[in-house]
């Protein structure tokens, strides 16, 4: 009886991670609106700061979607609104900054609605690959 509660909030956990990427890629879309708007938009790009600052917006709104998950303390916006958070295998809990930007990057690389794999196994495939684990936030 044990093994399969242990099972059903290790499938809940997964459930509530690939709505929460799926989240976390909506937000993330909804910055760079702006900034293709800005920098495709011919009549803005004739003033010299304008590509410049586009840039520079691009970069801290990409390293701030890569590090969400240390910026907003081991859950990322999607991870706080579905109650769960992400914690290190062998580190008392610990993320490694590493470990991060590198789940991040599969997330977005092995995003659940453009692979034939099944998310259970894409999950497991992400938390083997960087000594993290997805828990519940009680």
């Amino acid at each position: 009886m044990n093994e399969a509660k242990e099972t059903y909030e290790e499938l809940d956990a997964i459930y509530r991670y690939k709505k929460s990427i799926l989240l976390d890629s909506f937000v993330g879309i909804l910055f760079l609106i702006p900034i293709t708007v800005l920098v495709t938009n011919y009549s803005l790009t004739e003033t010299i700061f304008v590509k410049p600052l586009g840039f520079l917006f691009f970069l801290i709104m990409s390293t701030v979607y890569f590090l969400s998950d240390k910026v907003f303390k081991v859950a990322s916006i999607g991870k706080r609104i579905y109650k769960i958070k992400l914690a290190s295998k062998s580190n008392n809990g610990i993320v490694s900054l590493k470990s991060i930007i590198y789940r991040r990057f599969l997330e977005v690389w092995i995003h659940p609605m453009f692979s034939k794999m099944n998310f259970l196994e894409k999950s497991r495939y992400i938390d083997e690959h960087t000594g993290t684990k997805i828990e519940k936030n009680n």
